[in-house]
């Protein structure tokens, strides 16, 4: 019949199971029945009138599955009937005729030729209109037919047909009929209804006795239940009896799917029991999975070295694509770019995420900084991939990596490219203009200003010749014969011009927090932190720092702040705080300086350094009182230079203080700045002279 509702379908079903744990005990057989009376002896008031014409005939045939089947079957429809105690009365009680028909009808139910029985039934009643099979035969045939419909309905996912045959047919809800209840189950979680799946599998475990049923059972839960109400199923474990249970198998699935879920987000930590559980799958199998999970835990948890060991071993196991990928993720992580681009060059056309690492350190090689001496062969395989992925990403990286050659025509060309492929990408266009610029190529270079004069900075500064050489802008060597080829180029080196107003930022550290300057790279391209290891990250905040990029460089600083060990995030708040002072930006510098401990020395660099800009963004304002403040302020820790003292001197100047004013101009004419303490002497002794025309 067809129900009125999914809600009548579950109340009936969960019902149905309610009244089958009542009546059936573990294994699917009631627990020490009461003596049955003698075949033939009437039934006592209590005792319902039951077929058992099936039951005797399995009996007598020794079939002892279909006799518990039956049994099953009587007692979900007969609540109050009692199986005879001794199943051998039902074959050796007194003979019963026995129809050849009915014989051969349940001869063929025994071998599962339902649709013989039913045409056997229709040919015997076409002759006989009043004869009727034995109600116990077509009620065994119905479950029969009931159960391949359920099976065929869960087989192609009709998850409501499944419930509403459960519950027109809810003899089948027995631990005989094991699959069927698991069926039953994963209708419940598809439709929505997890708590009713759990209900299925509790009776499961609360009343099937076979332990292989049982284990599978909570293997069944484990593909669709929610992690916690699987762990809620553990407690049904028999640790006692002929048959003890044994899950530890499901405990240690679902110590790995933690450490899994772990492993792909860097805020979640796997606890040690969990982890401990993932180390002794591995060491117990030789599966790769294990390995995999792992190893990915310990690449986002800053720990490549260790990843590196495990992604080797799961490509040893078979790991395959995943494997790979780790694995050439880890190198770069670590800074083995060279050894990460050879490797991931073998694996990029195994899968698309290969292809994207592959693409990923190509670059990285590419834009290292220093630039390194490539081979040949590595470029000229670099070079087709970067072309048929059209990555412009890597096209930039080929137009710097020939820039930083002295190849300024083949770098003119890859900046080219990389616009073609990325339109907006500014990186490129600057790399264009110096290009075109270094070619003399006065049309492409006025092209590309009159582009981007209003979208990047720098690209207007370079059209009017007001850009410095900074660090991370690489300077060709002024005198070469010959254009060297890529991988014998001398290596640029750096021109860094000292500005003659006060320097306020302290040196620019490029070390790492392991004090390795190794990791330095060219950062004119365009990178995220996003994902990096601490040490990486930090490395990259560094290097935007040399570029001139200050804000991404805080970004880079709070992911290694994030991720780091103490004393990684120590270097990473003081580069933070650093960017910031960049950008004029004081109380965020202060604010990002107390992020994590610093040394006594750096907490004096650190206080200079504000209260230097501090003073100065007071001058610029004309606040000449809180100038001198904050200039007093840090000459109580540490000596005032030359710069600030003019600015003191002006100071006191601009307030009248002319006495004042003239003794600090003194003082830093005594230091050899004679120049600028002159014009300031000078201003004094004019303010000096009254009613001067």
């Amino acid at each position: 019949m067809r129900l009125a509702s999914s809600a009548i379908t579950i109340a009936v079903l969960v019902l149905g199971f309610a009244a089958i744990a009542q009546q059936v005990g573990p294994g699917g057989t009631q627990p020490s029945p009461a003596p049955s009376p003698a075949p033939g002896t009437p039934a006592s008031p209590n005792q319902p009138q039951v077929d058992e014409s099936a039951l005797r005939y399995f009996a007598s045939q020794g079939d002892t599955r279909r006799v518990n089947a039956e049994i099953a079957r009587l007692r979900a429809l007969y609540p109050n009937w009692t199986p005879p105690s001794d199943l051998s009365q039902l074959s050796s009680g007194p003979a019963v005729a026995v129809d050849p028909i009915i014989e051969r009808l349940w001869n063929l139910y025994k071998e599962d030729r339902i649709a013989e029985v039913r045409a056997a039934i229709a040919e015997r009643q076409s002759t006989d209109p009043n004869w009727k099979p034995p109600e116990e035969l077509t009620t065994a045939l119905n479950s029969v037919e009931a159960r391949r419909r359920l099976t065929n309905a869960s087989d192609s996912s009709q998850w409501r047909t499944v419930l509403t045959v459960a519950t027109e047919n809810p003899n089948l809800l027995t631990c005989v009929n094991v699959d069927v209840l698991w069926r039953v189950a994963e209708a419940f979680a598809k439709t929505d209804q997890a708590n009713r799946a759990r209900d299925v599998y509790t009776y499961l475990l609360t009343n099937c006795g076979n332990p292989g049923e049982r284990l599978a059972t909570l293997q069944k839960a484990l593909t669709v239940l929610p992690e916690t109400q699987v762990a809620d199923l553990l407690q049904f474990e028999r640790k006692t009896g002929e048959a003890p249970d044994n899950f530890d198998s499901i405990r240690e699935e679902l110590a790995r799917r933690r450490v899994e879920r772990a492993s792909n987000d860097d805020k979640t930590t796997a606890s040690a029991e969990d982890l401990a559980v993932v180390e002794r799958l591995i060491r117990n199998s030789n599966e790769p999975g294990p390995v995999l999970v792992l190893a990915w835990y310990n690449y986002h948890h800053g720990n490549p070295a260790r990843a590196l060991e495990l992604f080797k071993t799961a490509l040893d196991r078979n790991g395959g694509n995943k494997a790979a990928e780790g694995y050439a993720m880890s190198l770069r992580a670590l800074e083995r770019i060279a050894e990460a681009e050879a490797f991931a060059y073998d694996w990029r056309d195994k899968a698309p995420e290969n292809m994207k690492v592959y693409l990923d350190v190509a670059t990285a090689l590419l834009t290292q900084d220093p630039p390194p001496r490539l081979e040949p062969r590595v470029v000229s395989r670099i070079v087709p991939v970067v072309t048929s992925q059209r990555f412009p990403d890597g096209a930039q990286a080929l137009g710097w990596y020939s820039y930083n050659t002295s190849q300024f025509a083949t770098a003119r060309d890859w900046f080219r490219q990389a616009l073609n492929w990325r339109a907006e990408d500014e990186p490129s266009a600057y790399g264009l203009a110096l290009s075109t610029q270094r070619l003399n190529d006065k049309a492409g270079f006025n092209a590309i200003v009159a582009q981007w004069r209003n979208r990047s900075e720098r690209i207007a500064d370079l059209a009017d010749g007001t850009t410095p050489v900074r660090p991370g802008q690489p300077r060709v060597p002024q005198a070469q014969t010959t254009q060297p080829a890529p991988v014998q180029a001398e290596t640029p080196r750096v021109v860094v011009e000292r500005s003659t107003a006060v320097e306020v930022e302290p040196r620019v550290r490029t070390t790492t927090a392991t004090g390795s300057t190794s990791g330095r790279r060219n950062c004119i391209m365009t990178r995220s932190a996003d994902g990096m290891a601490p040490d990486a990250a930090l490395t990259l905040g560094w290097c935007l720092m040399e570029a001139n990029r200050p804000m991404e460089a805080v970004n880079a600083f709070d992911q290694a702040i994030r991720r780091g060990s103490a004393r990684t995030r120590e270097e990473a708040a003081y580069g933070k705080s650093l960017a910031y002072l960049r950008k004029n930006l004081t109380s965020e510098a202060a604010v990002a300086a107390a992020q994590a401990p610093q040394t006594g020395q750096r907490r004096v660099e650190l206080g200079a350094s504000i209260l230097a800009q501090r003073a100065l963004a007071a001058y610029r304002d004309g606040r000449y009182v809180e100038t001198i403040l904050a200039l007093s302020e840090r000459a109580r820790i540490v000596p005032e230079q030359n710069d600030l003292m003019l600015i003191r001197g002006w100071s006191y100047f601009k307030l009248g203080r002319h006495k004042d004013a003239e003794k600090v101009f003194r003082a830093v004419q005594r230091t050899g700045y004679s120049e600028e303490a002159s014009v300031g002497l000078n201003a004094v002794l004019e303010a000096s002279i009254p009613n001067r025309q």
